[in-house]
Parts: C-alpha cells; structure tokens; sequence
C-alpha cells in the first residue's frame, strides 16, 4: 500500500507540475487537448488510488504499535486527518462546474470549484489564493492532508525534550499529550470545514466561528494543563 501511494503520488504531482508548466489547470480541467485528456484520466485513476491506499494503510496500522505509544498514538492520528483531508477533495466535486481562463488567457472549463458560493476567479490570499469573498475548501483540505506531518513533529518533539524534562519522561504523558495535539488539530479542521459551507472566508470570521475556535483554544489549554499538573506532581511523588 505504501509503495501504491507513493508511485500514484509522484505521478500526480508530476501531471500538477507538468499542467502549471503549460500555464493551466491541473484539478477538474475538462479541456479537450490530448495532454489534458489523458492526464485527467491519470487523475480519474490516481487520486482514487491515493485516497484508498492512505485508507487501508490507516486502518492497518490500527492493530500495529509503530515505536513508543506517543508516536503509535501520532501515526494513528495522523493518517486519519490525512484521509478526513483527502475526503474533502471530493466534496469539491459538488460545488459546480465553472469557466474561467488561464494563464494564456484561454477559457477553460473546470468541472468542479474549490471555492463554496463563489467562484474561483474571486479574490484570494496571497501564495494560496484561499478565497476572500467566499469558502473555500482548500483550507481544511489543506489542514487535513497536513495532519500527519504535524502529529509525527509532535511526537518527535516531545521524544526530544523528554530527555532534558523529567515529567515527559513518562511514556503514559507523552502519549497523553499526543492524543492532546490530535484534538487540537482535528478540532479546527472540523471549524474549518463548518466555515466554508457557511460561504465565509477565513479571514473574516463571524461570531459563531469565533466562539467555535475560542471554545476549542480553551479545551485545548485545560487539557494541556490539567496533563503537564498530573504528569509533573506524579514525577514529585
């Protein structure tokens, strides 16, 4: 499975690569030049393979222990945001088709938008080009797929400062703060989602999105603190 995500991901990057090389769109281009058509099909074949291979692997792993239980916990975490990011990508599908042109000044139609209640053509951050008019669902998509990365740098810092703080030193507390750093992560991509099929940009959050994250920021810190209390008055027994 790992060796299918990996070949399936070199193609597809490489057919993104290839698409911003001729200064158009690699995701949902329904252009009939031969390069296109054929790289779409890479895409009908690939993106599938991708998303199912992360899942089995995901679900393999669940009855595997992969080093201490702070990085079991983290791989196990992080490969289910990865595919809960993954899932998002399909959900674009059901915004729409739309035209727009690309970097040639060429029309094109996409047969999907990234963006929720506005298209894609709207403004858009710098870098990302996230919407600013509307939602967009790149951005939890982007969280999601990004899960894993953030759970194993985790698991790999606390590895680290275990060895010059007592109190982490515990297998039970690093896991514990693990599974701590996966709800902090997962939570947001959950907010995120919830924003942008309210059609809300990220940068301008209303009232209910604020509270949303302030009550996550604040389960978050007691959690956290309520962990590092229990872990360091243990060491002081």
């Amino acid at each position: 499975m790992a060796t299918v995500f990996a070949v399936t991901g070199i193609i597809d990057v490489g057919f993104i690569a290839l698409q911003a090389a001729r200064g158009t769109f690699s995701h949902f281009n329904m252009s009939d030049d031969a390069v296109n058509r054929i790289g779409q099909y890479v895409f009908m074949t690939g993106v599938p393979g991708l998303f199912v291979a992360n899942l089995v692997i995901a679900l393999i792993l669940l009855f595997q222990r992969v080093g201490d239980r702070a990085l079991t916990r983290a791989i196990h975490a992080g490969m289910f945001l990865a595919v809960a990011g993954m899932a998002l990508g399909y959900l674009m599908g059901l915004q729409g088709r739309q035209t727009t042109t690309d970097a040639s000044g060429r029309v094109v139609e996409l047969a999907a938008r990234h963006s929720v209640g506005v298209t894609d053509e709207n403004p858009g951050l710098p870098v990302t080009n996230w919407s600013t008019s509307g939602g967009d669902l790149r951005i939890p998509h982007f969280v999601g797929l990004h899960g894993l990365q953030v759970m194993l740098i985790g698991a790999l810092v606390l590895s680290v400062l275990s060895s010059r703080i007592p109190w982490l030193r515990s297998e039970k507390t690093r896991a514990s703060l693990t599974a701590v750093l996966a709800f902090a992560d997962a939570g947001p991509l959950a907010v995120l989602t919830w924003q942008a099929f309210r059609r809300q940009p990220l940068i301008h959050p209303d009232a209910l999105t604020l509270t949303a994250l302030g009550g996550l920021l604040a389960a978050t810190a007691t959690a956290l603190a309520v962990q590092v209390v229990r872990s360091r008055a243990e060491v002081g027994r």
